[in-house]
């Protein structure tokens, strides 16, 4: 059986879920089961709401900012709501 797709919210949700800690673009990569292709336009999605920043030493990765954690928490709520709904 597949696994249901997910959709931008959860996709983006898992990622910055996998950027609590500053990440790197390979370990970014294998977490979030994408294509370098799809993560590179998540990044520049995040990066530009402000949800995560990027940080150049000691290496390039990619961190959440507390509004990323908010966001975060709203996107768990709705995936709870969307559950006790159904």
């Amino acid at each position: 059986m597949k696994a249901p797709r997910r959709d931008t919210l959860k996709i983006i949700s898992d990622l910055l879920g996998n950027m609590r800690e500053p990440r790197r673009v390979t370990h970014l990569l294998y977490a979030s089961n994408l294509s370098y292709t799809q993560l590179i336009k998540y990044i520049k999605i995040v990066k530009e709401m402000g949800l995560v920043t990027e940080q150049q030493k000691p290496f390039v990765s990619f961190t959440v900012t507390p509004d990323g954690e908010f966001f975060m928490q709203m996107v768990n709520k709705r995936q709870v709501i969307k559950l006790t709904s159904n």
